[in-house]
């Protein structure tokens, strides 16, 4: 397991996966190279919130961006407002303690169902924090799909690594 984050210009930009604990207080470790990175930035708080059972975690900057984006949407659509109460509604601004914990408060916990393990995968422009059980069952489904589903398998030929 490697967890990297690396610095694009003034952008972060979060790779990698690692495992830790998630403590009974409901704190867990934001991966040291990710906290550098936000450090040297500038930027050492991070937004998570509620998304596709699991937290999404933004860099200050990056929050910002999300921010100016759902902005543009217009305010008289229902489902807009509805995914607005729900995204928005579950974000929370939190600084890593001196170890490098963030606090995850209790509703966005039981909605990650965030108990003991969790795994934190790098996203690019966000990192998420999973349950490891959630994250196990995500990662298998995935192995299986990338074998048998022929748009998928095409999509990920498409890609130029």
């Amino acid at each position: 397991m490697w967890v990297k984050a690396v610095s694009n210009g003034a952008a972060v930009i979060f790779r990698g996966r690692h495992e830790y604990t998630i403590d009974l207080k409901g704190r867990v470790n934001i991966p040291s190279p990710f906290r550098e990175l936000l450090k040297g930035s500038g930027q050492e708080s991070v937004t998570i919130t509620n998304w596709d059972n699991c937290i999404y975690g933004y860099s200050a900057e990056g929050w910002e961006l999300v921010e100016q984006k759902l902005s543009k949407m217009s305010s008289t659509d229902l489902d807009r407002n509805d995914f607005l109460r729900y995204f928005l509604g579950g974000s929370v601004e939190v600084v890593p303690d001196k170890q490098g914990r963030i606090l995850v408060p209790p509703a966005l916990r039981a909605y990650a169902a965030l108990e003991k393990d969790v795994v934190i995968i790098g996203m690019i422009k966000r990192f998420e924090i999973w349950s490891a059980e959630r994250w196990k069952d995500v990662f298998t489904r995935f192995e299986k799909k990338k074998l048998e589903d022929p748009v998928l398998a095409q999509l990920i030929a498409s890609i130029e690594f």
